[in-house]
This record gives structure tokens, C-alpha cells and sequence, in this order.
């Protein structure tokens, strides 16, 4: 009976340390909420790619270049990607694949850059729901970016809607 009591009062006075210590920085965190749109401009190498027999397009490496407009300033920007995915090829011209896209991306802007990776899919309408996750670089460093980037059509020529937040951890 005594070992338990010894065992409950230490793990009782472990997770007061942790709260106390982990308490201040958790409430110096901010995050800042943003809303975006992400325009397409041009395909800077559609790396490699090829069609298999059960009709699955793939591509590896492929890079593009996006604009970003935010309502925060930080994230608006030039963005590059690279794009590798494994897509269905479906009869319906206007959605023409399905299937996962993932890669990298690179928003660079005059106050600094984002950097992380992505992950997404094209669904059997032909829309796109991706999720970006990254981290701050030069004037941004020690930042994190989160995003849900979406866009409601088949068409590729509509610019991606995203809505996301900046973690600043704090010191």
C-alpha cells in the first residue's frame, strides 16, 4: 500500500511540473488566422511520368509555379511545388483523373519563406482537398503554417481557396 501511495504522490507531482512548466509557453503561443487564394501560373517541368496498363497516371517530381494572395501578408507570395501522384484515369472529360497528389512547396515573399510538405486528393468529382504543413524561414523562422487548401470544381483554371492559421510558439 505504501509503494502505491509513493507511485500516486510521484506521478502527482510530475504532472504539476509539467503543467507549471508547460503552462507560460503554451499561453505565449498565438496563432494567427488567414484566408487564401492560390492562382496557378505555369508548369515548370512535369518531371517524369507515365501511364500504366490499369490506367493509372503517375507523376514523380513534376514542379509548378502558384501565386498565393493572403490575407495575411506573410503568406501572400511566388510558391513553388513539386508534384508526384497516382491518379486514375476516368472517362469524364472534365474531371479526366482521381486519385492521391503529394509533394513539396516554397512560398517566398520579401519578409522571408514557407517550406513543408503537402498531401491531397482528387476526388470522383474532380475536386481537390489539400493539406499543407510547413515551418518559417529568414524573417519567419520558428513559425509554423497550417493549411487546408481546397477547390470545388474540376476545373483547373479556378485559383485553390485556403483557409489556415500561423503558430507562433512564442519564446
Amino acid at each position: 500500500m505504501k509503494r502505491l501511495l509513493r507511485v500516486s504522490v510521484l506521478v502527482l507531482v510530475l504532472m504539476a511540473t509539467l503543467l507549471l512548466v508547460a503552462g507560460p509557453a503554451a499561453a505565449k503561443a498565438t496563432r494567427t488566422e488567414f484566408t487564401a487564394t492560390e492562382t496557378w501560373v505555369e508548369d515548370i517541368s512535369l518531371g517524369k511520368e507515365w501511364v500504366t496498363a490499369d490506367k493509372i497516371y503517375h507523376i514523380r517530381g513534376g514542379e509548378s509555379l502558384y501565386m498565393v494572395e493572403a490575407t495575411d501578408p506573410r503568406v501572400s507570395g511566388e510558391e513553388i511545388i513539386t508534384l508526384n501522384l497516382n491518379m486514375k484515369l476516368v472517362d469524364d472529360e472534365a474531371v479526366w483523373a482521381t486519385g492521391p497528389m503529394w509533394g513539396t512547396f516554397r512560398i517566398t515573399n520579401e519578409g522571408g519563406y514557407w517550406e513543408g510538405l503537402w498531401t491531397g486528393v482528387r476526388d470522383e468529382q474532380g475536386y481537390s482537398y489539400i493539406e499543407y504543413v510547413g515551418s518559417g524561414g529568414g524573417g519567419y523562422a520558428g513559425l509554423q503554417l497550417r493549411v487546408d487548401n481546397e477547390r470545388l470544381t474540376p476545373d483547373t483554371s479556378i485559383p485553390h481557396t485556403w483557409t489556415g492559421y500561423i503558430l507562433d510558439p512564442g519564446q
